[in-house]
């Protein structure tokens, strides 16, 4: 065993990807930005890829797809300038996309969607940039391996790094955990699949993991797969069968898709709670910097909230339902409306719209008749809950018969999309939720919310709500999902999809109990749904250490009526250091993104905006400046 420690600053960065390279960055853009910098060495560890981490790791299929536009995406903190990316500045993934050889890469314009291995070169390019930068201010070590365990060692912390022809100790005056998606142990019903797979050599069971550590290219061609889920998982499941095994999309003469299959192909059954894929995004019509102010769910009004709570109760905590939600349904529809005024009338009707609206405050039931007075051919309110669950309470007495309707309701949020997502008043209104993803923040991070709203109004309703309407794919792959129900590769079950184990079959089932004779078996059964790992479900060695030798503990949201735990990593709000279990912060134990999911809501995000100070920068430059300001003062001694 190596022991690996001397008299400089050690920081240990726990995780490569994203969010570690974004805090790497920012200690070093810090760094170089003090007229006598510290000297410091920063350790790198990834159990998977430098520079990329698992996710995004450079080798995986490509034909999976980013959900984010190549023009929005960042991982520099600041614009390019002259010259090579350095800490603080650097191409954006549209400026280094260009730069490319593969005219597949360099052709991809601003409103178009990368493959996820491209975005993979694109955070090596960052971090290699970022690792010339510390030249000069002291010493990078790389380490591909996992971390085990981390202790207090005397002033900082130890860590056991398992590499795969050795053993490492680490000692680091300061630590940071950006360790990202880990994977969760089996629920007791996908252990119970999981054993009846084992038990019969001809079936397989795969779940909670992402399509690219699935192993599908273990699946023959021809074998009846089911699939529960239908987000963003299920598109790359559904890719790596079709264009991963040589099948083609084309356009017919009329301009619709259709699929020429290689022979390749499993048969696919597929379905989930609501029945339908996750929508379609807009097509992107906006800059980067073209997200209009919100007129009614603001930080300010966040802010006014919570000190009437507190005058009124004793308490800032906010109820989901009846603090936020009527203030982000009024964004959601003032966009509809107006969006609809502008494109039917021109934008002097639009203004006159939205001047009416203002003046009536965030009460939209009274704004209906505002629409119909000025002429819109929609004055209804957008219905968030029909649009996410379009099939509550029908039945239908056929397969053929939900498939009909699966393909209306699809083929018209793909014209929806296609009109952009400044266009399609729907696509317009439900990006305002996107837009409002920071004040929702606000609203919700550290306790924001009372445990009860937070737990069932928020997460139980309206995130897994609102997320199958603005979180989705380009619009192509909702096209290619109806090209493969027409081509017979791909069938679709019902909503509130019931799967299981069929032991007079010896095979797994789906069905749907609004669907006649929906019954399918299959061989093989694949739960394309991602389950947040949190603390107390994680496979992790790290985690599992951490809150068993009560170094880390869950952050729990309670009061005298109520607690919820939510598996976060309980942090501190203005540093994001890690809590003991004692309720004691560590002196230099930090993590951020995903382990914190719960304590902060939406951490996946993996990227930063060109010239766009958001929360991604800003949280990985907390920690930064944390530590090095703990450094100066001796605080971690």
């Amino acid at each position: 065993m190596r022991h690996l420690t001397d008299e400089v600053l050690n920081v240990a960065i726990v995780g490569t990807g994203p969010r570690g390279i974004s805090v790497f960055e920012r200690i070093l853009a810090n760094l170089t930005a003090e007229p006598e910098p510290s000297s410091v060495r920063i350790w790198l560890i990834d159990a998977v890829e430098l520079g990329a981490g698992r996710i995004w790791r450079t080798g995986q299929e490509t034909c999976f797809l980013m959900n984010t536009v190549v023009g929005e995406i960042s991982m520099f903190s600041g614009v390019s300038e002259a010259g090579p990316g350095r800490p603080g500045a650097g191409p954006s993934f549209q400026q280094w996309l260009r730069t490319q050889p593969d005219p597949a890469l360099s052709g991809l314009g601003r409103d178009d969607y990368a493959p996820r291995y491209a975005y993979g070169r694109y955070l090596r390019h960052v971090y290699d940039a970022v690792l010339r930068g510390a030249s000069g201010l002291g010493e990078v070590v790389e380490v591909a391996g996992k971390v085990t365990s981390l202790r207090e060692d005397g002033d900082g912390y130890e860590l056991r790094v398992s590499t795969a022809d050795d053993e490492l100790t680490v000692t680091a005056d300061a630590v940071v955990i950006t360790t990202g998606h880990g994977r969760a142990e089996l629920s007791e019903q996908q252990s119970e699949l999981a054993r009846f797979a084992q038990d019969r050599p001809e079936l397989r069971y795969f779940s909670g993991d992402s399509a690219a550590d699935l192993g599908l290219a273990s699946i023959a061609p021809g074998t009846a797969v089911g699939v529960v889920g239908l987000g963003l998982s299920f598109y790359d499941i559904l890719m790596s069968f079709t264009i991963g095994r040589g099948g083609k999309f084309k356009e017919s003469v009329g301009g619709a898709m259709f699929y020429v299959p290689s022979g390749n192909e499993p048969s696919v059954v597929a379905s989930s709670r609501t029945g339908l894929p996750i929508h379609s995004r807009g097509r992107n019509q906006k800059g980067v910097t073209d997200r209009p102010a919100p007129k009614f769910l603001t930080s300010a009004a966040i802010g006014r909230l919570r000190e009437r709570n507190v005058a009124q109760r004793g308490d800032p905590a906010l109820d989901f339902d009846r603090d936020v939600a009527h203030l982000l349904h009024a964004e959601i529809n003032y966009v509809y409306y107006t969006t609809q005024a502008r494109t039917q009338h021109g934008p002097e009707r639009a203004d006159a719209v939205g001047a009416e609206l203002l003046a009536l405050g965030p009460e939209p039931e009274s704004w209906p008749e505002v629409a119909r007075r000025h002429g819109l051919q929609d004055a209804e309110l957008v219905d968030l809950d029909h649009l996410s669950r379009p099939f509550k309470g029908k039945r239908f007495a056929s397969g053929a018969g939900l498939l009909a309707e699966i393909r209306r309701i699809m083929r018209a949020d793909i014209v929806e999309a296609g009109q952009g997502n400044v266009d399609s008043p729907l696509k317009a209104a439900l990006d305002a939720i996107r837009d409002s993803r920071e004040v929702l923040r606000h609203a919700v991070d550290f306790g924001g919310l009372t445990p009860r709203s937070h737990r069932s109004d928020f997460l139980g309703r309206f995130v897994s709500r609102t997320s199958l309407l603005f979180t989705g794919p380009p619009l192509e792959r909702t096209a290619q999902f109806l090209a493969l129900i027409d081509a017979g590769v791909l069938d679709v079950v019902g909503p509130d999809v019931v799967h299981g184990c069929d032991a007079e079959r010896g095979r797994f089932f789906l069905e749907s109990p609004a669907v006649a004779d929906s019954r399918k078996h299959c061989d093989v059964l694949i739960d394309s749904r991602i389950p947040t790992a949190g603390l107390t479900r994680n496979t992790d060695p790290l985690m599992r250490q951490l809150v068993d030798e009560r170094m880390a503990v869950g952050f729990t949201h309670a009061t005298t009526e109520d607690r919820f735990e939510t598996g976060a990593l309980h942090i501190t709000p203005a540093e994001r250091r890690v809590i003991a279990a004692d309720g004691r912060p560590h002196r230099a134990l930090y993590a951020l993104g995903i382990p914190t999911e719960g304590a902060c809501w939406f951490t996946q995000i993996g990227n930063g905006r060109p010239g766009v100070q958001t929360s991604f920068s800003r949280d990985a430059d907390v920690i930064a400046l944390s530590l090095l300001r703990r450094a100066k003062s001796n605080a971690f001694k």
